[in-house]
């Protein structure tokens, strides 16, 4: 394919073509091929023969009533093997070094046990010092970046549950040890996204987290941007946005839909 002004290819071939008349059907669920053409801005006669193949084939079905297409069984088959063939240590390594190359600092991987987060995968970044967290370490869940991004994406009763019964130790000057406090943190970061840990767990140390949720919008894990606080919290308007925009593709390859 030429390419165009931008120096990029065009996306004219028949199988860039078909993929977006899938992408297009799935984002309107039910579409006459006229509308597609229109909305796409290719021939009729072109999509008329995409579409009878995508429907030969089970990716597209019709609706014997009205004609309008929609996602076939084929996609459905497709979708259940992905996410069956994926889980969060299988997909997160590739997330993990990608945020490590961006950021330059140390990445962590954490999942819930009581009311602690324990790292499970980590990566190093090009600018990144060393840490004393190794995987198995264990943080609490209301001084942690990690710990209260995940509480964040709990359902508001559940948050509420978990924070009114856990000890709330307080590891550094900066730990929010007051349980009306955490809450309203916690509130913050679920509209934000993401978490900062402002020195909460120990010395020196600055994070920003956000959560990764399962195909059921559960949050199972989360991940983390960590190194010395005076490097790392002078660019949470920098870091904050990297990490949940890596925790929602993580949480999208395992299936999540918002």
């Amino acid at each position: 394919m030429p390419p165009n002004a931008n120096g990029k290819k065009s996306h004219t071939g028949t199988l860039e073509r078909g993929l977006a008349v899938l992408e297009h059907v799935g984002l309107r669920q039910e579409i006459s091929t006229n509308a597609i053409a229109t909305q796409l801005g290719l021939s009729r006669s072109a999509i008329y023969r995409i579409v009878h193949t995508l429907k030969e084939l089970e990716y597209l079905e019709a609706d014997h009533v009205t004609g309008r297409v929609r996602l076939g069984a084929r996609l459905v088959e497709l979708g259940v093997q992905a996410m069956s063939s994926t889980d969060l240590h299988k997909a997160a390594p590739q997330f993990l070094a990608g945020l490590a190359s961006r950021s330059g600092e140390t990445i962590f991987l954490a999942v819930p046990d009581g009311d602690a987060m324990v790292y499970v995968g980590k990566d190093r970044g090009a600018n990144a010092v060393t840490l004393h967290c190794q995987l198995g370490t264990r943080r609490p869940q209301h001084a942690s970046s990690l710990g209260k991004a995940w509480l964040s994406a709990l359902a508001p009763a559940e948050r509420v549950e978990r924070v009114t019964r856990m000890r709330l130790d307080r590891l550094t000057p900066n730990t929010i040890v007051d349980r009306t406090q955490l809450l309203e943190e916690l509130d913050r970061i679920s509209k934000r996204g993401w978490a900062v840990d402002n020195i909460e767990n120990e010395p020196d140390v600055g994070c920003v987290a956000a959560p990764i949720r399962d195909r059921t919008g559960q949050p199972i894990a989360a991940m983390s941007i960590a190194g010395p606080a005076g490097r790392v919290l002078m660019r949470t308007d920098e870091l904050g946005p990297m990490v949940a925009d890596a925790a929602s593709t993580l949480s999208r390859r395992l299936g999540y839909l918002p």
